[in-house]
C-alpha cells in the first residue's frame, strides 16, 4: 500500500497518495510494535509530511514530520542520517510556510554535528544550501554567498552533479538581488545546462530563474519556454496517472478472468451433483407456492423502494446540475477574463522602461511579482473549480453522502466516508443499491437512537467479488453475545439475506460497534 502511495507521490497525485498512506498506517497499526514496523511507520509519516508540504498544508506536514522524528529517535541501531534528513525536511516546510527562524534552527541542528558532516558530505551540502537560502530569505546576508559556494565545492568534491542544480539556482537569485548581473547570469545558465541532463522539474525552475534575471526579449523567451515546459509536464503527469490506473484495471481484469476459469472448472465437476438436487428442487417448488403472497408483497415493496430511489436521484441531479453550471461559469470567467487581463497588465508593466531611485524600481519589481502570484492563485482556483466540475457527478455515492450530511446534523456526529478505488457503486443494479441504502439507513438510525456516538466511519471495499460494507461507531456499544431482537437489526438481516450476503456485528460496552456486511457481486 505504501509503495503504491510512493509511486502516486512521485507522479504528483498527492490526494490519492495521502489516502493510501493513511490506509497503510491503519494496516501497520494492526501489526504491532516491532522495530521493523516502527521503521515503516516513520517512513510513512515522513512521506505524509512531504505530501502535505506539496499540498501547502504546512501544519499537517509539520505534524507528520514530528511524528516521524519521535519514532526514529526510539529505534534500534544507527538512525542518525535518517533523523537528520527529517530535520532537513522539517526545515524546508518551515521555510516554505515563512517560518524562517524555525527553519534556520532545524538546519543548524544538522550543521552543528561535526562527526556526521564527515560521514555524509553530500547531505551536509544539501542542508548547507537550504540553510543559506533561509538566511537569504530572512535578509541575513552576512555569510552569503560564501555558504552557497561552500556547498557547491562539497558537491563537486563528491561528484554530486545533480545536487548542484538548486545551488546554482539559489546563487543566481542571490546575485540578481545584489544587482551583480554577470554572476547571476553565469549561475542561472549553469543551472539550466546541468538540469537539461536530469528531471524536467529542475529545468522548469531554471527557466523560471532565467526569465527573472534576463532582460527584455530574452526574459520573455525563457518565460515562454517555462510555460511550454510546464504544460508539457502537466500533460505527462496526467498520462502517467492514466497509465497507472489502466495497469491497475488490467491487473484486476486478469485476476477476474483467472478466477472465472477456475470457477468454470469447478462447475464442470459438480454438474453431476446438480442432477441429484433436481428432486429436492421439486419439493422446494411445492413449499414455495405457500410463500407466494409474501413474495408478492415483497415485490411491491421493492418497486416502491426503486421509485423512491429514482425520485431521490432525480432531485439530487437537479441540485448538482445547478451547482456545477455555476462553478463552470465562474471558472471560465476567472480563466478567460480575469487571468488574461492580469497577464496582459503584468507583461505591460514588465516592459516599462522606468527610471527612478532604487526603492522605486524595487517596488515596481515587487508589484510585478505580486501580479504573477495573483495570476497563479487565480489559475489554481479556476483549475480547482473546473476539476471539481468534471469529477462531481450525481451518483449513488453522492446520495449516500447527502443522507449522511443530513443525519450528522440531526444526530450530532461527524462521519468519514471511505471507498476503495476498485469499488464502483454505480455498476450495482438498482435493487442492490436500494437495499444497501436502506441497511445504512437502519444502521445510522440505530446509532442515533442507542449508541450516542460522535464519530461514524462508513467504508466500502471489494475482495474477491464480494462487496464489504463496514459501519463503525465509537458509541456506548453493547454485549453482542446476547440475543438482541430489535426491529432495526432484523431489517438489516432480512435485506442482507435478499442479496444472498452475510453480516456480522462486533461490539463491546463503551468501545463502540462495528457492522460488517458482505454482498457477492
Amino acid at each position: 500500500m505504501h509503495r503504491i502511495a510512493s509511486l502516486q507521490r512521485n507522479e504528483k497525485n498527492f490526494v490519492s497518495s495521502e489516502i493510501n498512506y493513511i490506509e497503510a498506517l491503519s494496516l501497520l497499526e494492526i501489526l504491532g510494535e516491532s522495530n521493523i514496523i516502527k521503521k515503516r511507520k516513520a517512513y510513512v509519516y515522513s512521506n505524509l509530511g512531504m505530501v502535505f508540504d506539496e499540498l501547502k498544508q504546512y501544519e499537517k506536514s509539520i505534524k507528520y514530520y514530528n511524528l516521524s522524528l519521535k519514532i526514529k529517535r526510539g529505534l534500534q541501531g544507527d538512525n542518525q542520517k535518517s533523523i537528520f534528513i527529517s530535520y532537513n525536511n522539517l526545515g524546508n516546510t518551515f521555510k516554505h510556510s515563512g517560518q524562517l527562524d524555525k527553519a534556520i534552527k532545524m538546519y543548524a541542528i544538522v550543521l552543528n554535528d561535526k562527526v556526521f558532516i564527515k560521514k555524509n558530505p553530500a547531505l551536509y551540502a544539501i542542508v548547507l544550501d537550504n540553510y543559506a537560502d533561509a538566511l537569504y530569505l530572512s535578509k541575513n546576508h552576512e555569510r552569503l554567498p560564501e555558504l552557497y559556494l561552500k556547498a557547491l565545492r562539497i558537491c563537486d568534491s563528491v561528484n554530486a552533479t545533480y545536487r548542484v542544480i538548486i545551488i546554482h539556482q539559489h546563487l543566481a537569485e542571490f546575485y540578481d538581488y545584489k544587482k551583480q548581473k554577470d554572476s547571476a547570469l553565469y549561475h542561472g545558465y549553469k543551472a539550466k545546462e546541468i538540469s537539461e541532463q536530469f528531471y524536467k522539474d529542475d529545468l522548469l525552475k531554471s527557466l523560471l530563474v532565467l526569465s527573472k534575471i534576463e532582460t527584455d526579449s530574452t526574459a520573455v523567451k525563457y518565460y515562454e519556454a517555462y510555460i511550454n515546459l510546464n504544460d508539457s509536464i502537466l500533460r505527462e503527469e496526467r498520462l502517467e496517472r492514466n497509465k497507472f490506473a489502466r495497469i491497475q484495471f488490467e491487473t484486476d481484469q486478469y485476476i477476474k478472468e483467472t478466477k472465472r476459469l477456475s470457477t468454470q472448472n469447478i462447475l464442470i465437476s459438480v454438474i453431476s451433483g446438480i442432477l441429484v438436487l433436481v428432486l429436492g428442487l421439486l419439493y422446494f417448488i411445492r413449499v414455495q407456492r405457500s410463500k407466494n403472497k409474501a413474495l408478492k408483497f415483497s415485490s411491491e415493496q421493492e418497486k416502491a423502494n426503486q421509485e423512491i430511489y429514482r425520485l431521490m436521484l432525480q432531485q439530487h441531479t437537479k441540485q448538482e446540475e445547478g451547482r456545477l453550471q455555476e462553478r463552470h461559469r465562474i471558472a471560465e470567467d476567472l480563466h478567460d477574463s480575469v487571468l488574461g487581463k492580469l497577464f496582459g497588465t503584468r507583461m505591460g508593466m514588465g516592459f516599462l522602461d522606468l527610471k527612478g531611485n532604487k526603492g522605486t524600481l524595487e517596488k515596481h519589481k515587487r508589484y510585478i511579482e505580486d501580479l504573477q502570484d495573483i495570476e497563479r492563485e487565480v489559475r489554481d482556483i479556476s483549475h480547482a473549480l473546473k476539476k471539481e466540475n468534471e469529477l462531481s457527478k450525481t451518483s449513488f455515492q453522492s446520495i449516500l453522502e447527502a443522507y449522511l450530511d443530513k443525519q450528522s446534523d440531526i444526530g450530532g456526529f461527524s462521519y468519514v466516508f471511505k471507498k476503495d478505488t476498485d469499488v464502483n457503486l454505480e455498476q450495482l443494479n438498482e435493487h442492490t443499491r436500494v437495499e444497501i441504502y436502506r441497511m445504512i439507513q437502519e444502521a445510522i438510525q440505530n446509532i442515533i437512537k442507542h449508541a450516542k456516538a460522535d464519530t461514524i466511519v462508513i467504508s466500502f471495499s471489494l475482495k474477491e467479488n464480494v462487496l464489504e460494507i463496514k459501519v463503525k461507531d465509537n458509541g456506548m456499544g453493547f454485549d453482542a453475545n446476547k440475543n438482541y431482537k430489535g426491529i432495526g437489526l432484523k431489517n438489516i438481516a432480512s435485506r442482507v439475506s435478499k442479496l444472498r450476503g452475510s453480516h456480522q456485528i462486533t461490539s463491546n460496552l463503551n468501545k463502540g460497534t462495528e457492522l460488517n456486511i458482505h454482498i457477492p457481486i
